[in-house]
């Protein structure tokens, strides 16, 4: 048990972390996707926004998911720095 506890858990923590903060800066990424196709979220704001002929509140929303997904790689980024 004190095997696993001092050789294998430290050894796999910082791979897991990145993993996870991948698999999660995908997913905020794919949400928009899957909204733009109708999935709901905000990109399905977006389309409808767009539908609506409504530039400016869609420009809004493209400069909040672009602020959102450079947010999410800035703490992702410290993240895997201070873990990794």
């Amino acid at each position: 048990l004190q095997t696993i506890m001092y050789a294998v858990v430290p050894q796999m923590i910082p791979p897991f972390v990145s993993f996870t903060i991948y698999r999660w800066d995908i997913n905020v990424r794919m949400s928009t996707v899957i909204g733009l196709v109708g999935g709901g979220g905000i990109g399905f704001i977006l389309v409808q926004y767009i539908r609506l002929l409504d530039y400016r509140a869609a420009g809004i929303a493209v400069w909040f998911i672009a602020f959102t997904v450079a947010l999410l790689d800035y703490v992702s980024a410290e993240i895997r720095r201070r873990i990794v």
